[in-house]
C-alpha cells in the first residue's frame, strides 16, 4: 500500500443543489414565502457524497457510479473532480438521469426540496459494464465501500459480484445499507446501519440502549455472514458488534447543526482508516465517530478533514489545540489550510479591520460574516499599521492580544497579521483601472497580498461603504457590507473611558 490509501466507492451517486435567497413577503397567489435567490451551490451527494469524504480525509479516490449524459452529471463530476476524486470510471448513460435534489432556503431556513431523477435503472448489459470497470480498478485499491441510498445502483447482482472479486483479492467492503434486502451484503467486511434501518430490516423496535442492542443484535453478523456490525446511534453514539463481544462509543458532537450525509462520514472516514491501519477495526471505528461529531457541526451535505478529526479529539480531551494566528511570513502555512478547507467543499470568508477595543458592532461584523459560509478568516492590521491609521496612541491591545481575543470567539476560524507597508502588493493597470478612486486611495494600507493568496468566496466589509470603494472586493467573489451599530466604535469607546476617568 502506498502512503495515501486507495478507496473506491460504488454506490447511488446524487447532485445536491442549495438555491439560496432571501424572503421578504408572502405570495398573494398563497401563504407561502417569496424566496428572491441569491446564489446557487452544488455539493455532491448520495455516494458522491461518500467519495468526496473520503478523499477530503486524505485517501486516492476512485468514484463507480452510473450517470446520465445530462448537465447535472457534468456539473456532479465537476465536484467530484474539485475535491480530487477520480471519476474516470462513471458510467455515463444516455439512458439514465442523474439524479438531482434541489433544496430551496430563505433567510437561512430550508423551505422546499425538488427532486429532480429519484433512481437509475440498470439493466444487464450496464450491470456487465460497471462490474467489468470494477474488476479493471479494483487490484489498486486498498478498501471497498457500497453505498446504498436504494436508487438502483446496488442491484444484488452488483453486490453480490462486488462483494465476491474483493473477498477473492482480500479487500475490505464496507457497506451502508438501505432498506430490508441484506441478504445481498453476505460476506461483507462490516455494515453501518442506523438504528432506524436495522429495527426496519430486523422487524424488531429495539430500544437505542446498550443492553437492548447487544441482546437483540449480537448473533447479527453470523446471520448476515459478515465480520462486524457498526450501528450508528445518533446522540448515543455507536456501538461495535462481531460474534463474540460488543464496544460502545459515545458520541461525540458537541453541536449539531445538520444529520443530514453524518453516515456518508461515517462509512468514508471508517473506510480510510481501516485501509491505512491494516484492518484495526476499533480504531477505525474511534476515528468515524469523531469525524461524526464534527460533521453534524455543519450545514448541509459536507465534508471533513484529518485535521478537523484531529483538531476535535484534542480539543475533546482537553489538550491545546492548533494555533491558527498567522502573519504573513506564513503564508504558505496558511495557503495550505486554505487548500485543505477547499478540498473539503467549504466556503472561504474574509473580513478585516483593527479590531482594537472589541465591541457589539465588531460582533455584528462579525457574526454575519460566519453566516456567510463555512470558514471564518479575519484580517488584523499589525501594530504599525494601526499607528499609521490611528495615531500614536493606538492601538490599546496588541496585535498578539488582538488575535487571542478573536480566536476565543467561536465564529473565527484564523486570524493573519498582516502590515501592507512591510508586504506591499503592486496592483496590475488591469487591476487598478477596475478600482474606484477611492478604493486607490485606500487600497496601500488594505490586505491586497493576502486577499490576493485567498481569493475568498465572500469578503465582508463593516461600515458605510459603496461597493466600488472597498480595494479588498478585486479579489472576492462576492462583497456583503454590514453597516456598523449606532454608538458603538473604538474611538467612541476610548472617548467615554476619558470622559469617565475625569
Amino acid at each position: 500500500m502506498t502512503n495515501k490509501p486507495h478507496i473506491l466507492v460504488i454506490g447511488d451517486a446524487m447532485l445536491d443543489t442549495y438555491l439560496y435567497g432571501e424572503v421578504s413577503r408572502v405570495s398573494p397567489e398563497a401563504p407561502i414565502p417569496v424566496v428572491c435567490p441569491t446564489r446557487e451551490e452544488d455539493r455532491p451527494g448520495g455516494a458522491a457524497n461518500v467519495a468526496c469524504n473520503a478523499a477530503s480525509l486524505g485517501a486516492e479516490v476512485t468514484a463507480l457510479f452510473p450517470l446520465g449524459r445530462d448537465e447535472q452529471a457534468k456539473r456532479l463530476t465537476d465536484r467530484l473532480r474539485a475535491y480530487g476524486v477520480n471519476a474516470e470510471s462513471a458510467l455515463r448513460d444516455a439512458g439514465q438521469h442523474t439524479i438531482n435534489k434541489i433544496r430551496l432556503v430563505g433567510n437561512g431556513q430550508q423551505i422546499a426540496r425538488i427532486d429532480l431523477n429519484d433512481r437509475y435503472s440498470l439493466d444487464e448489459t450496464a450491470e456487465s459494464e460497471l462490474l467489468i470497470r470494477f474488476r479493471d480498478a479494483l487490484p489498486a485499491q486498498d478498501a471497498v465501500i457500497l453505498s446504498d441510498y436504494g436508487k438502483g445502483v446496488c442491484t444484488e447482482r452488483i453486490c453480490r459480484e462486488i462483494i465476491r472479486m474483493s473477498h477473492d483479492a482480500c479487500k475490505p467492503v464496507i457497506v451502508d445499507p438501505k432498506g430490508t434486502a441484506w441478504e445481498k451484503y453476505r460476506g461483507a467486511f462490516v455494515i453501518t446501519p442506523n438504528m432506524k434501518e436495522i429495527n426496519l430490516f430486523a422487524g424488531q423496535s429495539v430500544p437505542n440502549d446498550n443492553g437492548a442492542i447487544e441482546a437483540a443484535y449480537q448473533g447479527m453478523c453470523r446471520r448476515l455472514g459478515i465480520r462486524y456490525l457498526l450501528l450508528t446511534r445518533s446522540e448515543q453514539g455507536m456501538s461495535l458488534l462481531d460474534d463474540h463481544a460488543a464496544l460502545h462509543i459515545s458520541a461525540q458532537a458537541r453541536e449539531v447543526n445538520d444529520v443530514s450525509g453524518a453516515g456518508d462520514t461515517v462509512v468514508a472516514a471508517l473506510a480510510v482508516k481501516l485501509a491505512e491501519n491494516s484492518g484495526n477495526m476499533e480504531d477505525a471505528v474511534r476515528f468515524a465517530n469523531a469525524a461524526a461529531g464534527v460533521v453534524v457541526g455543519k450545514q448541509g451535505t459536507a465534508t471533513v478533514t484529518v485535521d478537523e478529526v484531529l483538531a476535535y479529539v484534542a480539543e475533546d480531551a482537553g489538550e491545546t489545540a492548533k494555533p491558527r494566528v498567522y502573519t504573513m511570513r506564513d503564508m504558505d502555512a496558511l495557503a495550505e489550510t486554505i487548500r485543505r478547507w477547499r478540498t473539503a467543499g467549504e466556503t472561504v470568508v474574509t473580513t478585516n479591520g483593527c479590531f482594537d477595543v472589541l465591541h457589539v458592532g465588531h460582533i455584528k461584523v462579525l457574526q454575519e460574516a460566519k453566516r456567510q459560509g463555512d470558514r471564518l478568516v479575519v484580517a488584523i492590521n499589525a501594530d504599525a499599521a494601526v499607528r499609521r491609521l490611528k495615531g500614536a496612541r493606538r492601538p490599546v491591545n496588541g496585535e498578539a492580544d488582538r488575535a487571542a481575543m478573536l480566536l476565543s470567539l467561536r465564529m473565527v476560524d484564523a486570524v493573519v497579521i498582516f502590515d501592507p507597508a512591510a508586504e506591499p502588493d503592486a496592483l496590475t493597470e488591469a487591476e487598478r483601472a477596475k478600482l474606484s478612486a477611492k478604493a486607490l486611495a485606500a487600497a496601500p494600507e488594505a490586505p491586497m497580498a493576502l486577499m490576493r493568496l485567498i481569493h475568498p468566496d465572500v469578503h465582508v466589509k463593516g461600515g458605510d461603504y459603496a461597493a466600488a470603494d472597498v480595494p479588498e472586493a478585486l479579489f472576492a467573489k462576492r462583497l456583503v457590507l454590514v453597516p456598523f451599530v449606532d454608538g458603538y466604535s473604538t474611538t467612541g469607546t476610548l472617548e467615554r473611558m476619558k470622559g469617565e476617568s475625569k
